[in-house]
């Protein structure tokens, strides 16, 4: 099966900050969605690609023109990375965003059950978006699609359960053992 990992944000427009780190979403995610793409080796059943968004005239231009390339691609699903972010420092836990279709809310389940393991936060659970913030990239594309915030990079709790690379390498095995469980 084909997956689209699909970074949020862009190069210039980069989303949230880790106060650890200074790691921007788009950075961050940047490296998860290309450890995603090395270890995908171990699941000879999913095929990776990963898709960045374009800086364009708008938010809604560079969506549509990024879930196209994964329609061109010939995706069978789209998991969109991010992290959450909140100017409460106890704001934290892991949550998934899905259409509500049915593979895109048994994608969104497997994800977060399978994120619950690796990261060991709160679970702030499965959401269905259909308008609103995160809601077009979950219906842009012809694939089921499933955007995820694993943890929060505000909260000391979400850069200690990911400041590690092991720990980003166990939130990479997570988001593909999701996707063979729902697609292989």
């Amino acid at each position: 099966m084909k997956l689209a990992i699909v970074v949020g944000h862009n190069a210039r427009a980069q989303g949230a900050v880790r106060p650890d780190t200074g790691e921007t979403e788009f950075v961050w995610n940047s490296a998860l969605a290309l450890l995603i793409q090395s270890l995908a080796k171990h699941y000879p059943d999913i095929n990776v690609q990963v898709f960045f968004r374009e800086p364009g005239p708008s938010y809604g231009r560079e969506i549509r023109d990024v879930y196209r390339k994964t329609d061109e691609w010939g995706a069978d699903a789209v998991i969109e990375l991010h992290f959450n972010s909140h100017h409460n420092p106890n704001a934290t836990g892991t949550e998934t965003l899905s259409s509500g279709s049915r593979l895109s809310l048994l994608l969104a389940e497997a994800l977060q059950e399978e994120m619950l393991d690796a990261l060991g936060l709160r679970d702030r659970g499965e959401k269905i978006v259909r308008k609103g913030r995160g809601s077009a990239s979950l219906i842009s594309g012809r694939a089921p699609a499933a955007l995820i915030e694993p943890f929060f990079g505000s909260s000391p709790n979400g850069q200690q359960a990911t400041d590690e690379p092991h720990e980003m390498r166990a939130l990479a095995h997570a988001i593909l053992r999701a996707t063979q469980r729902v697609f292989v």
